[in-house]
């Protein structure tokens, strides 16, 4: 009897010691902006586990923030020449609360051409792979994500997407191959849907700065050689947020993919002078910015995460479209949403 007391006791200790061990391995650090998250263990792609972060909970829209975020927004289109209502478009989240964060936008619900802003999409999809053990962050990987995302490089773009969907088709494909590169092209946009639950994007096109080569052009029209792009990139500016607040709590990816995506993506308008006249030029003084800008002939975004000097982190998404005066609508709309949720904070 002695000794079957002593065997219980010895398999019940065993019992604990396994469930502490995996209560502690599913317990995620908080991120590098202070943003607290949990996980939960995936099996992934090699056959080993990865801590693989929930989602966090989706912003709650806020009718006072919005009634704010309106009133800051024609204060700023105000003081820009030309600019009109309906070429703006801005998401925010307030992740002052990350269990409760709160959302505004202003035309942030309509589709608009991403520009550059798609890379961030693209950055993303490429350090969930890795996290998955599908592929291999190289020097050179390393080297093209970075052209990517500070310079903007649509060479490097090219190259990245290739990476992920292994297309590298230049002439008219038949039927069947158009098939199969558009399931191979479509896969950044099934992890935003059906990974990260968000909508309204899409994400499957290289960024071009010269000519488009056949293949690419019939992907752009669905298919049909030389018809209109229906097939073009697009997001909203509240998809483009909740991206963002993914990734400032650490949810995108493993934190620590999320911590070298952040610094890919940090601003500073002392060795980037250009960023003068988007979010980063707006922040206060000792704020990090974290942003993707984009910018074409008739486009002018940035979409970024701040974190105030004090710690409070949000997320803010402002697209530019059509071509005349965009003045420093970026940057004076950022300046007017730090002070406002620093005085509202007091």
């Amino acid at each position: 009897m002695r000794t079957l007391i002593i065997r219980i006791i010895f398999t019940a200790a065993i019992v604990l010691a396994l469930c502490s061990t995996a209560l502690a391995n599913n317990a995620s650090a908080p991120d590098a902006l202070g943003i607290a998250g949990t996980g939960n263990a995936n099996a992934v792609g090699n056959g080993t586990a990865l801590a693989m972060p929930e989602l966090p909970p989706e912003p709650v829209p806020d009718a006072a923030l919005n009634a704010a975020l309106d009133r800051m927004v024609r204060e700023t289109l105000a003081e820009v020449s030309g600019l009109a209502e309906d070429r703006v478009h801005v998401a925010l989240i307030d992740l002052a609360d990350p269990e409760a964060p709160r959302s505004a936008h202003f035309h942030g619900d309509e589709p608009v051409y991403p520009a550059s802003v798609v890379k961030m999409f693209y950055m993303g999809y490429v350090y969930h792979l890795a996290d998955r053990g599908e592929i291999e962050i190289t020097p050179e990987l390393r080297k093209q994500l970075t052209q990517m995302i500070r310079p903007s490089s649509n060479v490097a773009t090219g190259k990245i997407v290739d990476t992920w969907s292994d297309t590298h088709e230049e002439s008219l494909m038949q039927p069947d191959e158009f098939r199969e590169f558009s399931e191979k092209r479509n896969a950044c946009n099934r992890w935003l849907q059906g990974v990260l639950s968000i909508e309204d994007v899409n994400a499957n096109q290289k960024t071009w700065g010269g000519t488009i080569p056949d293949a690419e052009r019939q992907f752009l029209s669905g298919g049909q050689f030389g018809g209109p792009w229906v097939n073009r990139n697009s997001m909203t500016a509240l998809s483009a947020a909740r991206y963002l607040q993914l990734l400032a709590q650490d949810r995108l990816a493993s934190p620590q993919s999320c911590d070298a995506m952040r610094t890919l993506m940090q601003r500073n308008v002392a060795e980037q002078p250009y960023q003068r006249r988007r979010i980063a030029g707006g922040a206060p003084e000792g704020a990090k910015v974290y942003s993707k800008t984009g910018t074409t002939s008739d486009t002018f975004h940035d979409a970024g995460i701040i974190r105030l000097p004090d710690g409070h982190t949000f997320v803010l998404v402002t697209l530019v479209t059509g071509t005349g005066n965009r003045g420093n609508f970026i940057p004076e709309l950022t300046r007017r949403v730090s002070d406002h949720l620093v005085t509202e904070s007091k």
